[in-house]
């Protein structure tokens, strides 16, 4: 997962340069999709798969568009848009790259995985998120690695 700082001049360069359109922006701050992995869990076909990265790739050849992901992702960032599923993040790290600013951040380095899905809820908000990257306290349960 990668989150944006509150420093974000929010040009949009990220969400544009996204290969899996996988970045909302919510309060004009882009939030990306938080690879909990909800959508592999209940695809019946396994074509939601984690790769290397922690991301997750859809195996084009078995994925049926059943529609299970978009259904059952917590964050609405699964969708079906011309025969294919979109919006899940493969973390490929472009979205850093593009970034004029330096304001993307992974995720990873800061908090410790594997994080609980409850917890991610509670955590994935601009605000919480933004004084998560700034090692302010957010929750009692969401123990940053720094």
């Amino acid at each position: 997962m990668y989150f944006t700082t509150n420093a974000c001049n929010n040009c949009g360069k990220c969400w544009e340069a996204c290969p899996v359109d996988c970045i909302k922006h919510p309060q004009n701050l882009p939030f990306s999709c938080t690879t909990c992995g909800v959508c592999a869990s209940v695809c019946p076909t396994t074509a939601i798969r984690k790769n290397r990265f922690g991301g997750y790739y859809i195996d084009r050849k078995r994925c049926t568009l059943c529609g299970l992901c978009v259904k059952h992702c917590p964050f609405t960032f699964a969708k079906i848009v011309g025969g294919r599923v979109k919006g899940i993040c493969v973390r490929c790290g472009v979205c850093v790259k593009v970034c004029p600013v330096n304001v993307r951040v992974d995720a990873l380095p800061i908090i410790k995985v594997p994080i609980e899905y409850n917890l991610l809820l509670e955590i994935a908000t601009p605000e919480r998120l933004a004084a998560l990257i700034q090692g302010k306290k957010v929750d009692e349960k969401a123990v940053a690695v720094r």
